[in-house]
C-alpha cells in the first residue's frame, strides 16, 4: 500500500501525519523535538509511527517536511561566515538599509547588526544602469585578486549582489564564475538568481540570508536524508516553502531563504483546506504551539500571500503566506516586570527543559502550567497519556514566581497568565482582520497547534466570532497541511516602465522567458508539462507611488485589450485597497510574476461513520473540576477519538486526544461534522 508522510518540526514537538492513499486512512503521531539535531526527532517519530501501525517504511512513496532550520539559524545568528561582493561604492548598503526607523518613538532603538560584517564585504569596479546598459565595464584584471582575498578570509558562503543585476546579470555571472572556479565547494548565492527584482537593499538582504543559512540547511537535509533512509523510507525528500507550496530537497539546499516560514505556512494551507471542506470559506487560522502563535486570514478560500516580510527586522523579499507571529505559546514563560505587572512571553521554555510540569528541570511558570493548574489540561492529556504532567510542579512554579510575589492565590495567578496571553493573541487576530478592513464576526476561527483549542473559545468570545472550528487533529494540522500542499515555484521579472511604453509583445516575451524557467524547474522535480498550471500576475502602481498592487494577467499571446484589462483591474484593486483611484495619472508596470503549480493528491477527510442519535456518552472518560471565570465547575471529560459525526457535546467539557485538548465552555456546544471537525458555537447564539 502506498503512503504519503508529512512531518513538521516545531519548537517543542515534531508532528507526523501518515496517509494511506488506497484506504484514505490517516494516522498521526507526536514526539518531542530534538533541538540539537532535528533529524533525530524526525527519524524517531517515523519509526514510532510505522511500528505502531504495522506499516513498512519502504511503502512511503512521498515524504514532505516542514522545517524551522532556516528560521532558527536566523533567530539564533548561527549561520555561516558569509562574504558579500558588491559594486564599488555600495559596500555599506547592508548597514544603512532604509531611512525609516524600526520604532518611530523609541530613541534608544538599535538596528540589528548585518549578517555580513564590514570586513567581509568586498567591492568590485563595475556599473550597470537600471535600463540594463553597462555604464562601467567589469574590472576583470583585478577580479582574480578579489577572489584570492575572499579565499584568504576563510568564508563558508558567498553572496554576489551587483547594482541593477536584475536588469542585466552579465557582470554578476562573470564574478560568480570566477568565484566558483577558485572556491567550488563554497555555497554561492547570486542575487539575480535568488531575487531578480529591483530594490537594492531588499535584494541584497534576501540574497545574504540565503547564503547565510545555506550551509546549515545543506548539513541538516543531508543528515535528514540519511536518517530517514536508515529507518527504511525510500521516497525523495520534499520541503515546504514559505509560499505554501513544496519543492525538492536539492532546490531547498540552493534556495533555503524560501523555507523561512516552512512550518507555519503548512498550518495555514491545512487550515484553509479544512475550513473550505466544512463550508467555511472565510476563516482566520490560529496556530498556537509550544513557542509561538501564528495567525492568518483567508477570504473566500484564498490563502493570502505577501511579497515582502521581515525576520528579526531583516528584510526577506520572497513570496510568503501572510502570517502574523507572536511569542505566545504553551511554553511561553510568565514573569513579573519591574513595575509589578504580569507578563507572558516572548521567552519560551521550549522542549528542553520545557514547562515546569514536564518534570525536566524547568522552574519557570508557563501557559501550559497555568492550564494544568486550572484543570483545563489533565495530568495525562499529552501524547495519549504517554507523557505525564506534574501538577504539583506547575503549582509550585506559579506560586514561587507569580502568586506569592503578587499576593495572589495560585488559581488567580494561573487565570491571570491565561488572560495576559489571550490579550496578546486577540491583538494578533485584530492585526490580520480589523486593521485590514475585515470584520472578524464574518469569519470562522480555525484553531490548531497543541495549545490552540485550549484557548480558542475565549478568543472567539472576545472577538465576537460566532463559530469555532477545531480540526480532526489540531496538534498536527501543520503536518496534515503538508499533505494538502501543491508543488509550487514563483518567478519574477522587474520591468519598471510606464504602461504606455510597453507593447503586448514585450510583456508576452518576458512571460515566455519566465515560463521557460518555470517549466525547466518543474521538470527537474519530475513534473510533466501537461501536469503544470502557469499563473501570470503583474505588479502595477501609479507613476510616483512607492508601493504596488498585484493583479492577474491573461495567458498566451497578449493583446492591447489584455493590457487595458490589466490596468483596469489595477484601478479597481486600488479602490478596494485605498478607497479611490486616479485614472488621470499614468500607470507603471513594476514586476511581472509567474507561479508554476502542480496539484498533488489530497487526503479526503470524510468519515464513513455517522451517529444518528447524537449520543456522545460513549466517549466520556471521567469528570474533574475545571476553573471557569474564577469558579470550579464539575466538567465532563471526553476521549475525542471516540466521537462520531453527528455527536453533540454540551459544555462544560474537556475533549482530550493524542495531540491536543479542546475546552468547551459552559455556554458552548460542540458538534462533530462529517469530516470529524468540532464546530463550537455559543448556546445563546
Amino acid at each position: 500500500m502506498p503512503y504519503k508522510l508529512g512531518v513538521d518540526v516545531g519548537g517543542t514537538f515534531t508532528d507526523l501525519a501518515l496517509y494511506n492513499t488506497d484506504t484514505n486512512q490517516l494516522e498521526f503521531a507526536k514526539t518531542p523535538s530534538t533541538s540539537a539535531n532535528q533529524a533525530v526527532g524526525v527519524a524517531s517519530g517515523i519509526q514510532e509511527l510505522v511500528q505502531r501501525h504495522a506499516v513498512s517504511a519502504a511503502s512511503v512513496d512521498f515524504f514532505i517536511h516542514g522545517t524551522t532550520v532556516a528560521t532558527n539559524t536566523l533567530l539564533e545568528r548561527t549561520g555561516a561566515k558569509t562574504a558579500l561582493v558588491v559594486t564599488e561604492g555600495f559596500r555599506d548598503i547592508l548597514q544603512i538599509g532604509r531611512q525609516d526607523r524600526p520604532d518611530l518613538y523609541n530613541w534608544r532603538i538599535r538596528r540589528k547588526e548585518p549578517l555580513v560584517p564590514r570586513h567581509l564585504r568586498f567591492e568590485i569596479t563595475e556599473r550597470v544602469l537600471h535600463t540594463g546598459e553597462v555604464h562601467t565595464p567589469l574590472d576583470k584584471p583585478n577580479l582574480g585578486a578579489l577572489v584570492e582575498e575572499i579565499k584568504a578570509a576563510g568564508v563558508e558562503a558567498i553572496t554576489v549582489c551587483l547594482l541593477h543585476s536584475y536588469a542585466n546579470p552579465t557582470h554578476e555571472k562573470e564574478v560568480g564564475a570566477a568565484i566558483a572556479e577558485k572556491l567550488p565547494d563554497v555555497p554561492l548565492s547570486l542575487s539575480h538568481e535568488i531575487l531578480p527584482e529591483f530594490k537594492e537593499y531588499e535584494r541584497m538582504s534576501t540574497s545574504v540570508i540565503n547564503a547565510y543559512v545555506a550551509p546549515v540547511m545543506e548539513r541538516y537535509l543531508t543528515r535528514l536524508q540519511k536518517s530517514i533512509a536508515e529507518v527504511g523510507v525510500k521516497s525523495d525528500l520534499y520541503i515546504m516553502q514559505s509560499n505554501g507550496g513544496t519543492m525538492g530537497a536539492e532546490t531547498a539546499i540552493e534556495r533555503p531563504v524560501h523555507t523561512i516560514l516552512s512550518g507555519p505556512a503548512a498550518g495555514v494551507i491545512g487550515a484553509v483546506a479544512i475550513a473550505g471542506q466544512a463550508n467555511q470559506p472565510n476563516s482566520i487560522s490560529i496556530d498556537m504551539g509550544g513557542t509561538s502563535f501564528d495567525v492568518s486570514l483567508s477570504y473566500q478560500g484564498e490563502v493570502r500571500r505577501t511579497q515582502e516580510s521581515e525576520i528579526e527586522r531583516l528584510p526577506v523579499k520572497v513570496p510568503m503566506v501572510d502570517i502574523h507571529t507572536l511569542g505566545a505559546g504553551g511554553g511561553s514563560i510568565a514573569w513579573v516586570d519591574p513595575g509589578g505587572a504580569m507578563r507572558v512571553g516572548p521567552q519560551s521554555a521550549g522542549a528542553d527543559p520545557g514547562p515546569a510540569c514536564y518534570g525536566r528541570g524547568g522552574a519557570e511558570p508557563t501557559v501550559t502550567d497555568a492550564n494544568l493548574a486550572l484543570g483545563r489540561l489533565g495530568t495525562k492529556s499529552l501524547l495519549g497519556g504517554n507523557m505525564t504532567l506534574d501538577i504539583e510542579l506547575a503549582r509550585k512554579a506559579i506560586s514561587d514566581k507569580l502568586a506569592d510575589p503578587l499576593g495572589l492565590s495560585i488559581e488567580d495567578a494561573a487565570e491571570g497568565i491565561i488572560r495576559v496571553v489571550n490579550a496578546s493573541m486577540v491583538k494578533g487576530i485584530r492585526v490580520v482582520s480589523v486593521s485590514k478592513g475585515y470584520d472578524p464576526r464574518e469569519f470562522c476561527l480555525v484553531a490548531f497547534g497543541g495549545a490552540g483549542p485550549v484557548h480558542v473559545s475565549e478568543l472567539a468570545s472576545e472577538m465576537d466570532i460566532p463559530t469555532v472550528l477545531v480540526p480532526i487533529a489540531p496538534g498536527v494540522t501543520s503536518a496534515l497541511g503538508l499533505l494538502m500542499a501543491d508543488l509550487r515555484h514563483d518567478f519574477a521579472q522587474t520591468v519598471l516602465k510606464p504602461g504606455h511604453e510597453l507593447s503586448p509583445s514585450d510583456i508576452t516575451s518576458w512571460y515566455q522567458n519566465l515560463e521557460k524557467d518555470a517549466v525547466s524547474q518543474m521538470e527537474r522535480e519530475g513534473v510533466l508539462r501537461d501536469e503544470m498550471t502557469l499563473i501570470r500576475t503583474v505588479d502595477v502602481r501609479y507613476t510616483g507611488q512607492g508601493y504596488e498592487l498585484q493583479v492577474p494577467s491573461a495567458p498566451g499571446q497578449l493583446s492591447d485589450a489584455d493590457l487595458d484589462q490589466i490596468f483596469e483591474r489595477f484601478h479597481e484593486a486600488h479602490i478596494r485597497a485605498y478607497g479611490y483611484d486616479s485614472r488621470d495619472n499614468s500607470v507603471e508596470v513594476v514586476n511581472l510574476r509567474l507561479t508554476a503549480l502542480a496539484t498533488m493528491p489530497r487526503p479526503d477527510l470524510v468519515s464513513s461513520k455517522v451517529n444518528s442519535d447524537k449520543d456522545s456518552s460513549r466517549a466520556i472518560t471521567g469528570e474533574r473540576n475545571v476553573i471557569f471565570g474564577g469558579n470550579p465547575v464539575a466538567t465532563t471529560i471526553y476521549n475525542r477519538s471516540e466521537l462520531l459525526p453527528g455527536d453533540t457535546v454540551t459544555g462544560p467539557a474537556v475533549l482530550e486526544q493524542l495531540d491536543s485538548t479542546t475546552v468547551v465552555w459552559p455556554d458552548q456546544t460542540a458538534q462533530v461534522d462529517k469530516y470529524l471537525n468540532l464546530l463550537l458555537t455559543r448556546t445563546s447564539d
